[in-house]
C-alpha cells in the first residue's frame, strides 16, 4: 500500500530514499495514469529533477515535506517562471509565465516539497463552471473511481492526481467549496482553513476574503502537515485567523482526544434537494460520532435555511472575475473578447462590468452581517448562540455527475446544476470558518457507480485543531486510506 506524504518525508529525512528517487517515481506514475484521467495539464519535470538534485545535495534539508513530490493547482498559485495559463487558451498561446513566486508555492518549496506539474482547474477559476475541472483548452479531467464521471473542482485535477496515486498530496484552493468538493468526489481528505490562516501574498484577498489555499490529501495527518507548512501570516495581510495555531503545530493535534463534543447534524437542507445517498452518508457519519461518545443532535444554523446570501456572493465573484481578466490585458496586449474565454465566463465578465461600486460594497456589508449571524451558532454565550462545537452535513448535494454535466448547456441550466452540487459549502467561505471533508470509510460511503461520498464537519472560526482531532478519530474508527480506485498507478 502506498504510504502517505508524512511517511514519505520521514523516509527521505532518515536517508531511506532520496528526492531524486521520489520525483522519478512520481513522474513515472504520472506517465502511467495521467493519459487516462488528465489530472496534470502542464508538466514541470525538468524543474522538479533539478530541484531534487539540489535537495539531495543539501545534507541539512529536513523540511516537513522533504523530498515529497506534489502538484500545484493551475490557478492563482504563482511560481516564478512556470506556466500561468490557468486553463485559458489565449494565455497558453502567448505562453504566459508567472513573474514572481507567491507565499504558498514558496512555503511548500521551503518545506522540501517538489512540484512535478500543474493540475487541471476551470478556466481562470470560473469558465463554464467553477466546480468542474473541464476546459476548452485541456478537455475534461476524469474521476479515477469511474472515468465516466467528473472529478468536480475547482481543485479537481489535484484530487484526481492524489486519488490515482501520482502524488500523495497536492496543493488546492477553495472559494466556494473547491477543496472540499473534489475531496468528496475522489475519496480524500480536504481541509478548508480559516480566513487568515494561510496568506495569499502577494495577491489580494480573492472574492472578498472568501478564498483560501490548502491541500487535498490521503490522510488526516497529511492535511495537518500541509497546514503546518502553509499556515502563518505574511507582512501586510489584511486578515488574521480568529484563533491562534497550536503551539506544537497541527500535526500534534492528530490523535489527541477531542473530548465529548456537541455536534449538530443536518443531512438535508431546506432550499435544495439532497441526493439520498449523500443524506445516508451524513447519517452514517452521525452514527459513528455518536458511537465515539459525542452528543449528536439534529440541528442547523438558522442562516443556512435559505441561500439568499448567494446573491451577494455571486456579485462579488463576478466583479472579481472581471477584475482578474482585466489584470491580464497587459500581457495579452489588448482587451479580452468573447472569443478568448469560455461562453459562461464571458457572460460573467460582462455582468461584472455592470456592477457599481456602491452595489459591490452593499453586498460586502450584507455578507459581513451574514457572517456575524451564522457564527453565533457556535457561540456558547447564553442568549448569543447555540453553543455547538461542530456542524456535520453532507459535503455535496449530489453524487459526482457524469463528465460534461456541469459544462454542457446554457448558462441558466448550468447555474441550477451547480447549485445542486454545493448547497452546504459556500456559506463557510463567506464566514471564513474552517471546514473539512472526509470520506466516510464504510460501505455506505460509496455510490452504486463506485464513487466516493464525503461528509463535512464545520468548526468555529480558527478551530482547525478541533476539526483535525475529530476527523482523525473518525479515520481511526473507520479507516479509508487503504482504498484504491480502479485507475491507480503502480507503486
Amino acid at each position: 500500500m502506498m504510504s502517505d506524504a508524512t511517511a514519505l518525508a520521514e523516509q527521505v529525512r532518515a536517508g531511506e530514499t532520496d528526492a531524486t528517487t521520489t520525483v522519478e517515481g512520481a513522474i513515472a506514475r504520472c506517465e502511467q495514469v495521467n493519459p487516462t484521467i488528465n489530472a496534470i495539464v502542464e508538466r514541470t519535470y525538468d524543474t522538479a529533477r533539478e530541484r531534487a538534485v539540489e535537495l539531495d545535495a543539501d545534507e541539512a534539508s529536513t523540511g516537513l515535506l522533504a523530498g515529497v513530490p506534489i502538484a500545484l493547482k493551475d490557478l492563482f498559485c504563482p511560481a516564478e517562471g512556470e506556466p500561468g495559463y490557468q486553463g485559458n487558451r489565449r494565455l497558453a498561446e502567448i505562453d504566459y509565465r508567472y513573474l514572481e513566486t507567491g507565499a504558498v508555492a514558496r512555503r511548500l518549496a521551503e518545506a522540501g516539497a517538489i512540484s512535478i506539474g500543474h493540475t487541471h482547474s476551470p478556466e481562470l477559476g470560473g469558465g463554464q463552471c467553477p466546480a468542474a475541472a473541464e476546459t476548452a483548452l485541456y478537455g475534461p479531467c476524469r474521476n479515477p473511481w469511474n472515468t465516466d464521471h467528473t472529478v468536480l473542482g475547482s481543485s479537481g485535477g489535484a484530487a484526481a492526481a492524489v486519488a490515482a496515486g501520482i502524488v500523495r498530496i497536492a496543493h488546492a484552493s477553495d472559494g466556494g467549496g473547491s477543496i472540499r468538493i473534489p475531496a468528496s468526489a475522489n475519496g480524500l481528505v480536504g481541509l478548508k482553513p480559516s480566513r487568515g490562516r494561510i496568506s495569499s501574498a502577494p495577491a489580494g484577498e480573492g472574492w472578498g476574503g472568501g478564498t483560501t489555499d490548502g491541500a487535498v490529501a490521503l490522510t488526516v495527518r497529511d492535511a495537518a502537515l500541509a497546514l503546518d507548512v502553509l499556515a502563518g501570516p505574511e507582512p501586510g495581510d489584511p486578515y488574521v485567523a480568529a484563533h491562534p495555531a497550536p503551539a506544537a503545530g497541527y500535526v500534534a493535534e492528530v490523535g489527541q482526544h477531542p473530548g465529548t463534543l456537541r455536534i449538530g447534524v443536518s443531512s438535508t437542507i431546506p432550499f435544495e434537494a439532497t441526493d439520498p445517498l449523500c443524506t445516508q452518508a451524513a447519517e452514517a457519519a452521525a452514527g459513528l460520532l455518536d458511537s465515539l461518545g459525542h452528543r449528536v443532535e439534529q440541528a442547523l444554523p438558522e442562516p443556512m435555511a435559505t441561500n439568499d446570501y448567494m446573491y451577494d456572493y455571486v456579485r462579488i465573484m463576478r466583479a472579481s472575475a472581471t477584475a482578474t481578466l482585466r489584470s491580464y490585458e497587459a500581457a495579452l496586449g489588448r482587451p479580452w473578447t468573447e472569443d478568448d474565454v469560455e461562453p459562461v465566463a464571458w457572460i460573467n465578465y460582462e455582468r461584472g462590468t455592470k456592477i457599481s461600486a456602491p452595489d459591490l460594497l452593499a453586498s460586502r456589508e450584507r455578507l459581513h452581517q451574514f457572517t456575524r449571524q451564522i457564527v453565533q451558532w457556535w457561540n456558547a454565550v447564553p442568549g448569543h448562540g447555540d453553543g455547538f462545537d461542530l456542524l456535520l452535513t453532507p459535503t455535496l448535494g449530489v453524487v459526482p455527475p457524469p463528465v460534461g454535466y456541469l459544462v454542457e448547456g446554457d448558462e441558466r441550466t448550468l447555474t441550477k446544476r451547480l447549485a445542486k452540487v454545493t448547497p452546504y459549502l459556500p456559506q463557510f467561505n463567506v464566514s471564513g470558518q474552517p471546514a473539512i471533508s472526509v470520506p466516510l470509510g464504510t460501505p455506505e460511503g460509496m455510490s452504486p457507480d463506485g464513487l466516493p461520498i464525503g461528509v463535512q464537519l464545520v468548526a468555529a472560526p480558527g478551530r482547525e485543531d478541533l476539526l483535525l482531532r475529530v476527523a482523525a478519530q473518525m479515520e481511526q474508527a473507520a479507516p479509508w486510506a487503504h482504498r484504491r480506485p480502479p485507475v491507480h498507478a503502480a507503486a
